[in-house]
C-alpha cells in the first residue's frame, strides 16, 4: 500500500489516503480513481486521480447526486467513425488532461467559446484534436486551438478562453466558475471512471450528442411561443419526456437553457423562479 497526500479542491485542506500499487498498475492505460469521503481531509467528498507513478494527477469535486439522462443503447459504429475511434489514444488523454481541464473545455464548447489550449508537449496537439473532433460529432462545432508557451500572444484571444492545465488563464465571462460546472463534471467523471478505451469515448460522444438534441428541443419550443408567453420548466420537461423518451431533473434542465441562450444565442423567456419551481410540483 501506497500513502498519498490528497488536497480538497474546495476548500484546500489536506489529508491522507492509502491505495494498492497492484490496483493504480490495473488502470496503467488511464488514471485510477479514488473516492474521497467526508472526513478524509475535509467535510467535502471528492475525487482523486493517481496516475500509473502514484503521482496524485488531479482532484476533482464529486456530483453524485446529479441523475443524468439515462445512456442511449450502444450504437452500431459505422465503419468510418469506428476508424476514427482508433486513431485515438484514449489513455494518452485521460493521463494528460486532467479532469479539471476536462470540464472547462467542454464548459467553453458548450458556450461557443474559442479556445486556446496552453499545452508544451507538441505531441499531443494532434491527439487532442482528434479527441475533440470525436466527441463532438454529430453535435457542438469546438473551436478549439492547441499552442504552447506564450504563443497564443500572436493570435486574436478577444472573447476566448486560454487554459493551461488546471489554471484557467482567461475567463472574461467567469463561465468556469466551479458552482455552476455539475453536469460537465458528471459527464467526465463517468468517461474517466470508465476502463475500456472505447466505451469511455462513446459515452462522452453520446452524452455531448444528446446534450445539443434536447437542446435544440427547446430551441424549437421557444420559437413557437406565441408573443410574451413565458417557458414554464413542467412543460419543457413534459415535451422533452414525450419527443425523446427520456426524463431529466431540473438542474439538467438549467444545463440545457445554457446552452440555448450561450450556444445558439436563443434568449430562453423563463417565468419567475418561483412559478418554475412551483409548476414542477
Amino acid at each position: 500500500m501506497k500513502k498519498l497526500e490528497v488536497r480538497c479542491p474546495s476548500c484546500s485542506n489536506r489529508g491522507y489516503i492509502e491505495v494498492s500499487e497492484k490496483e493504480v498498475e490495473k488502470a496503467a492505460r488511464g488514471v485510477f480513481a479514488v473516492n474521497i469521503l467526508e472526513g478524509v481531509a475535509c467535510e467535502h467528498s471528492f475525487v482523486a486521480y493517481i496516475d500509473k507513478n502514484l503521482a496524485v494527477r488531479d482532484t476533482f469535486m464529486a456530483d453524485f447526486q446529479l441523475e443524468l439522462p439515462d445512456d442511449v443503447p450502444e450504437q452500431v459504429i459505422a465503419p468510418d467513425v469506428s476508424e476514427q475511434l482508433e486513431l485515438i489514444d484514449v489513455s494518452l488523454i485521460k493521463l494528460n488532461l486532467t479532469a479539471s481541464l476536462l470540464t472547462h473545455i467542454i464548459r467553453a464548447i458548450l458556450f461557443k467559446k474559442k479556445i486556446f489550449l496552453v499545452f508544451n508537449q507538441a505531441f499531443m496537439g494532434d491527439n487532442i484534436n482528434k479527441f475533440i473532433e470525436y466527441i463532438t460529432l454529430n453535435s457542438f462545432k469546438a473551436n478549439i486551438l492547441v499552442i504552447s508557451g506564450e504563443q497564443y500572444n500572436i493570435y486574436n484571444i478577444e472573447d476566448s478562453v486560454i487554459l493551461d492545465g488546471k489554471k484557467v488563464i482567461k475567463d472574461d465571462d467567469d463561465i468556469l466558475s466551479a458552482k455552476t460546472l455539475n453536469v460537465e463534471r458528471s459527464l467526465v467523471r463517468k468517461f474517466l471512471a470508465e476502463y475500456e478505451p472505447k466505451p469511455s469515448l462513446i459515452y462522452l460522444q453520446n452524452g455531448l450528442q444528446k446534450a445539443y438534441d434536447l437542446s435544440r428541443t427547446i430551441v424549437e419550443i421557444v420559437k413557437n411561443l406565441k408573443k410574451k408567453e413565458k417557458v414554464y420548466s413542467k412543460n419543457v420537461l413534459e415535451d422533452i419526456a414525450r419527443i425523446h423518451g427520456v426524463k431529466i431533473q431540473l438542474p439538467y434542465l438549467d444545463f440545457l437553457y445554457n446552452i440555448v441562450e450561450n450556444y445558439f444565442e436563443v434568449k430562453v423567456p423563463k417565468s419567475s423562479n418561483i412559478s418554475n419551481f412551483l409548476s414542477t410540483l
